[in-house]
């Protein structure tokens, strides 16, 4: 009897000292190495060197990480055994915030100019138009690649046209051709587009629509316009259903930065990217946000990035890949080119706009 009492005080005295060894930290991981196994984490008071076991359980939002996932500027949660300074637990409470890389997509190059850049949402299949110095039309062309550290690779011509836009599933465009809107579709993404019919009820007294851009659910149509009196202004149509006729345009609601062209609304209808022209300053892109009951934006904000405004027509925003894709002119050339603005978040820009 009196061992058993022996070995059960024994027993909850090494747990109570195994619990009062494990500590934890919430801090930023300073400095890592999977190789060596070890880690450094620091927090408002003190930095913190210790070593990464095998049995070193790391996770990101319930999920398993390999100890090569730790990066230097994570924020972890950590828990560790005091005494023999080796780390229990990780969980990664964030990753490294990239910033954000001006990219030309010089695969795509031609002896013309490129414009236009159209991308599907998964970030993958690219659309643009290009214009050769030998032909007179301007022609979309499409291109794919594998993952967004890849080039776009195997560029195939489609179809004549000013500006474009594409649904989601990439089954209908609509084009700017002969200062009109036209529509045309085709049954397969592997087929060829048919022949544009002109969309009627497109037109603008005294003007006509251009740069158009489809919304992901492809019933509302965003329009540049041009018209006597009126100066640039985005405009938008509606339909009920795919294969209902579109309503007649009706100007947007934005707070006006310049003459605002080339619409762009995100797949979640959050944010209209435009470019605001203006004679001083250039083509600038522009981020609406803070939309209202009607569809309208109350709030503009210039795209900068570390203290350069970054200017380009045409702005697509890619959500999955954290992409900024525009047409803007390289330090190097006059032509336009196609470029993306790698690791890009519009909240850096639009800060708390609702």
């Amino acid at each position: 009897m009196f061992r058993f009492y022996v070995s059960v005080f024994v027993g909850l005295v090494i747990a109570a000292t195994a619990q009062a060894a494990e500590k934890s930290i919430d801090g930023k991981i300073k400095s890592v190495d999977a190789t060596k196994r070890t880690i450094s984490v620091t927090d408002k008071d003190q930095t913190l060197d210790l070593e990464l076991s095998k049995n070193t359980k790391i996770t990101a939002k319930n999920k398993p990480l390999n100890p090569s996932s730790l990066q230097a500027g994570q924020s972890v949660t950590l828990k560790y055994h005091d005494a023999l300074r080796i780390v229990l637990e990780i969980d990664v409470l964030s990753t490294v915030e990239k910033k954000p890389e001006l990219v030309v997509l010089n695969e795509l190059d031609t002896n013309g100019e490129e414009s236009n850049p159209w991308v599907s949402r998964d970030g993958l299949t690219i659309y643009y138009t290009v214009k050769e110095l030998s032909q007179q039309t301007r022609w979309v062309w499409t291109a794919k690649r594998k993952d967004t550290e890849s080039l776009f690779e195997n560029p195939k011509r489609l179809i004549p046209a000013m500006d474009f836009t594409l649904s989601e599933d990439g089954l209908e465009m609509i084009l700017f051709l002969n200062r009109g809107l036209y529509q045309t579709t085709r049954d397969k993404i592997e087929d060829s587009f048919k022949r544009p019919s002109r969309i009627t009820n497109a037109v603008l007294e005294g003007g006509f629509l251009a740069g158009p851009c489809l919304s992901s659910d492809g019933l509302t149509l965003y329009c540049d316009s041009i018209r006597k009196g009126f100066g640039a202004q985005i405009q938008f149509m509606t339909r009920k259903t795919k294969s209902s006729n579109w309503s007649k345009p009706q100007p947007l609601k934005l707070t006006p930065i310049g003459k605002m062209k080339y619409p762009y609304i995100s797949r979640d209808g959050k944010y209209l990217f435009c470019t605001g022209k203006d004679i001083s300053q250039g083509s600038n892109i522009i981020i609406h946000s803070g939309r209202d009951a009607e569809g309208g934006f109350h709030s503009a904000s210039i795209l900068n990035v570390s203290s350069r405004n970054i200017r380009g027509i045409f702005p697509r925003y890619v959500e999955a890949t954290n992409e900024l894709f525009f047409a803007g002119e390289p330090e190097n050339g006059d032509e336009l080119k196609l470029m993306v603005l790698k690791n890009f978040d519009p909240e850096t820009v639009v800060g708390g706009v609702k």
